[in-house]
């Protein structure tokens, strides 16, 4: 199975990848929908890291608990249950058989954080009834320690990494497996994100992935006049720290490989044709299937999303700052 996805800081229209590719005849496109339950906290990555990089008798049992936790959260809750629905309500079904093949065995047990999980009072109140336990009654018996969780499941697992690596391939495809039919290449939305590729390359057979960034100019105006969301800093020293810090990864990554390439947002639109001609030799594609070109990606409308610093009353010294600031990170639009 064939994917396509991009990869971003948060911002930067790598969007525009996906609308990209959804203009070709051989692909599936989930349009902006992410998929992040491989590399958001609790999720694929950190399964693997607790159960093959990091292998502890408490904390795998415990990841594999918290990835259950995800599964449910993204099939039932209120606001997050769009993966049962984006998988034909098969998420939960799929996703719980992943976690049984992962799984040597269960017992009833537990420890301090089963406990914590329920919440700081369910915590506080057992743990201080065992103390008054130790006090009195047991007070010869230290050790001691009152089952209060007698049909919390344990979970034990301990997989080699190419037994981890296996059965997750194997998840991912089952996910998507119906939207592949007919050999269609799958497009969707942060299935990784832009650091530490080497590992998430691994969970695929066949993986693209188009790491977007966008003039910081661009990105900090939006957010401070537009977006308003809070989600990054909209105080322009504080902005450039971010920047920096967001991005330090490439000053050692290799965004430039056969799995991975990295792309300016500007230059699909200033560069439209010869920026496009590049990925689609490099994903494989042919250019007799772009068919639908400009449907979705419009470089004469997406134009209007840039140099915004001449369009949008603002502040001249903090454009200037960021241009001091980050001045490796601009786009040069005459170069």
């Amino acid at each position: 199975m064939k994917f396509i996805t991009c990869a971003s800081y948060y911002g930067t229209g790598s969007s525009a990848i996906i609308d990209l590719f959804s203009e070709f005849e051989n692909t599936y496109s989930f349009g902006n929908d992410e998929f992040r339950f491989i590399h958001d906290p609790d999720g694929i990555r950190d399964l693997e890291y607790n159960l093959v990089e990091n292998f502890n008798r408490h904390n795998s049992g415990h990841a594999i608990k918290r990835y259950i936790k995800l599964i449910d959260f993204y099939s039932s809750s209120f606001y997050g249950a769009k993966y049962e629905k984006l998988f034909d309500n098969n998420w939960k079904s799929k996703s719980l058989e992943y976690i049984n093949s992962l799984t040597d065995f269960t017992y009833k047990g537990w420890w301090q954080y089963d406990l914590l999980d329920k919440g700081k009072v369910y915590y506080f109140r057992k743990r201080f009834i065992n103390k008054i336990l130790q006090m009195t009654i047991w007070k010869n018996k230290p050790e001691r320690t009152l089952n209060t969780m007698k049909n919390e499941i344990t979970y034990c697992s301990q997989p080699t990494e190419e037994e981890f690596l296996y059965k997750t391939k194997k998840y991912i495809e089952n996910l998507f497996s119906d939207y592949a039919k007919d050999n269609k290449c799958i497009v969707a939305d942060q299935l990784v994100p832009p650091t530490n590729l080497n590992k998430y390359i691994r969970y695929f057979n066949d993986i693209k992935i188009v790491v977007v960034d966008r003039d910081p100019r661009d990105i900090y105006l939006l957010e401070k006049y537009v977006w308003k969301d809070g989600i990054i800093p909209s105080e322009v020293e504080e902005f450039c720290k971010w920047f920096k810090y967001t991005r330090k990864h490439r000053d050692v990554d290799n965004l430039d490989t056969d799995n991975i390439k990295f792309v300016q947002f500007e230059n699909l639109i200033y560069k439209y044709e010869e920026t496009v001609l590049d990925l689609i030799n490099w994903v494989g594609f042919n250019n007799k299937k772009h068919i639908n070109k400009f449907k979705s990606l419009d470089p004469r409308k997406s134009i209007n999303n840039t140099k915004l610093w001449k369009k949008i009353d603002c502040n001249k010294e903090e454009i200037n700052y960021i241009e001091e600031n980050l001045n490796k990170y601009l786009y040069k639009y005459y170069q």
